[in-house]
C-alpha cells in the first residue's frame, strides 16, 4: 500500500460527508418551501425546545434562590471582622475568591455571589461598592448578588428586634447604584477600591458600627 492511500482514503471520506450534508441542506431546504407538514413539524420542534429551555431556566433560578438562602443563612452565622486592618484583609480576600469563581462557571456564580456578599458587607460605603460591582462583575453574577441582598434586607426586616444576626448592607434601588458608580473612565476593581479607603477612619468607622 502506497503512503498516498491513507490520504486519498481520508480525502475521499470527507467529500462524501460534505455531499451528505450539502444534499441533507438542499433536501430540508425543499421541504421548508413546499410542505406544509414539514414546516408544522419543524414549528413542533421549536416549540417543544423551547417549552423545555423554559423549564430548565425556571429550575435554575428556583435552585439558586435555594442555594442563596442557605448561603445567607450560613454568612449570618460567621462571626464578623473586628477590627479595621481584619476587615480591610477580609475585604480583599472574599473580593479575591469572588473574582476567581466568577470564572469558574455557572455552577459557582451562587459561590461567587456569596463571596462578594460578605465583602460588601464590612465595605464602608455600600452603595458605592454596588455601584463598582454593576461595573465589573459578570451580569449574572451581579443578578445573584442583587438577590442575595434582597433576601438579607427580607431576612433583616422579618427578624427580632433583639436577634444578633449581622446587620445586611442597606438594600439599594437600580437609580440609587447608578448614582453611586463613577462617572466617566474605566471603573476602578473592587481590590482597588479598598486600596483607595485604605486602613483609616472609613475602615474604623465599620469596626465601631459591627
Amino acid at each position: 500500500m502506497s503512503a498516498s492511500t491513507p490520504i486519498r482514503i481520508a480525502g475521499a471520506t470527507a467529500a462524501v460527508a460534505v455531499t451528505g450534508f450539502l444534499g441533507y441542506a438542499v433536501y430540508f431546504d425543499y421541504m421548508r418551501r413546499h410542505s406544509s407538514e414539514f414546516r408544522k413539524g419543524l414549528k413542533k420542534q421549536h416549540k417543544k425546545l423551547a417549552v423545555a429551555a423554559e423549564a430548565q431556566s425556571k429550575a435554575e433560578k428556583e435552585r439558586n434562590s435555594k442555594l442563596l438562602r442557605e448561603a445567607l443563612v450560613q454568612i449570618q452565622l460567621e462571626a464578623p471582622p473586628t477590627s479595621p486592618e481584619q476587615q480591610e484583609a477580609y475585604f480583599q480576600e472574599q473580593v479575591a475568591e469572588g473574582e476567581k469563581t466568577a470564572t469558574m462557571g455557572p455552577e459557582y456564580h451562587v459561590k461567587s455571589a456569596s463571596h462578594f456578599y460578605r465583602a460588601l458587607r464590612v465595605y464602608p460605603q455600600p452603595l458605592e461598592l454596588l455601584g463598582i460591582y454593576q461595573r465589573v462583575v459578570p451580569p449574572p453574577v451581579w443578578a445573584l448578588l442583587i438577590e442575595l441582598t434582597s433576601l438579607s434586607g427580607a431576612a433583616a426586616a422579618g427578624s427580632a428586634s433583639g436577634s444578633t444576626a449581622i446587620p445586611a448592607p442597606p438594600q439599594a434601588s437600580v437609580s440609587d447604584i447608578d448614582d453611586a458608580s463613577p462617572v466617566g473612565g474605566e471603573a476602578p476593581s473592587p481590590t482597588s477600591a479598598s486600596a483607595s479607603q485604605g486602613s483609616g477612619t472609613d475602615w474604623e468607622k465599620v469596626s465601631e458600627e459591627a
